[in-house]
């Protein structure tokens, strides 16, 4: 995998992200709002991947997610 690569996340987290993403309308950069908003509307399958995959989130943050095939 390269480094510019999109990072890949399993379809349901991804699909729990874009929705976190829809309710704050921008990209959240820092692990402990995400954290915060993902629970606050039960999105806990994307708190479980970020807190085991936090360098894998800030990579996405920069080339983007895929979902696993």
């Amino acid at each position: 995998m390269s480094e510019q690569e999109p990072v890949r996340i399993p379809k349901n987290v991804l699909e729990e992200l874009e929705s976190v993403r829809r309710y704050t309308r921008a990209e959240v950069l820092d692990i402990p709002t995400i954290r915060h908003v993902a629970m606050e509307r039960g999105k806990t399958a994307l708190v479980v991947w970020i807190d085991e995959h936090e360098q894998e989130y800030g990579r996405g943050l920069l080339n983007g997610f895929r979902a696993e095939d």
